[in-house]
């Protein structure tokens, strides 16, 4: 394996853990754009339209990152000169860039699972303690969180089952 490669299975690896965590943070940032459109209700537009250009902006720069990582790999060693500087051509690691990334990925979907499931359980059970409080599935407070790591642990549950296929899209 060259430096060349070792890096490019790097910024892959980085690639998919930021995809991840943008659907991690994906309903978080929609939560907050609510709670922060009701708190600026009484304010201007300018204030409005500053906050808008902010978020816009971070998501933006996000998806910049993230297509570069994931699909401009071999032009970001390259400016970044990563290849460069080793005294080695080759580096003795005799497994290919596709395990790699299968183990990276299923490690990536086995963190999301057991970092979902005992929340999950537990949203779970507090939704069945508030249910004879509330008539209505979107009334009850547990009921957001407990659809969220719902997704959490289908979309952990995804990555390792299908690594492969994943992989494979990856490595177009």
């Amino acid at each position: 394996m060259t430096p060349r490669d070792l890096f490019t299975v790097i910024l892959k690896i980085v690639s998919i853990y930021l995809i991840v965590e943008g659907f991690v943070l994906l309903p978080q940032m929609f939560f907050a754009i609510y709670q922060y459109g009701r708190m600026m209700a009484d304010s201007s537009q300018v204030d409005i339209l500053e906050a808008g250009f902010f978020i816009v902006l971070a998501i933006g720069i996000y998806i910049l990152v993230l297509r570069f990582c994931l699909f401009r790999t071999d032009w970001l060693v390259d400016k970044l000169r990563l290849d460069k500087g080793f005294s080695e051509e080759k580096f003795e690691i005799n497994i290919h860039r596709s395990t790699i990334l299968k183990i990276a990925v299923i490690v990536i979907g086995a963190i999301m699972v057991i970092d979902s499931l005992p929340l999950l359980c537990k949203q779970t059970v507090s939704y069945i303690q508030m249910s004879h409080s509330y008539t209505q599935f979107i009334d009850n407070r547990s009921s957001g969180w407990m659809v969220y790591y719902f997704v959490k642990f289908v979309v952990g549950f995804c990555l390792v089952s299908a690594s492969r296929q994943i992989v494979n899209l990856i490595e177009l």
